[in-house]
């Protein structure tokens, strides 16, 4: 399992007509983890403004 962590860049806090943009991955088994970690931190670093319009996600992808 690989994970990715994306951040969505969007025009408004609607959260509506985002960019998506991949940041990292992870291949280990604790990736799903790792990633959260990252992406609870990249929030908090965030401005309050910018934590209204964009967000991160951890998305999972099996490996072939």
């Amino acid at each position: 399992m690989t994970v990715f962590l994306l951040l969505y860049l969007c025009t408004d806090a609607s959260r509506t007509d985002c960019q998506v943009i991949p940041l990292e991955h992870w291949a280990q088994p604790d990736g799903y983890a790792r990633c959260v970690a990252a992406a609870k931190q990249l929030t908090k670093d965030l401005t309050a403004k910018n934590r209204q319009s964009n967000y991160f996600v951890c998305e999972t992808q099996a490996n072939p």
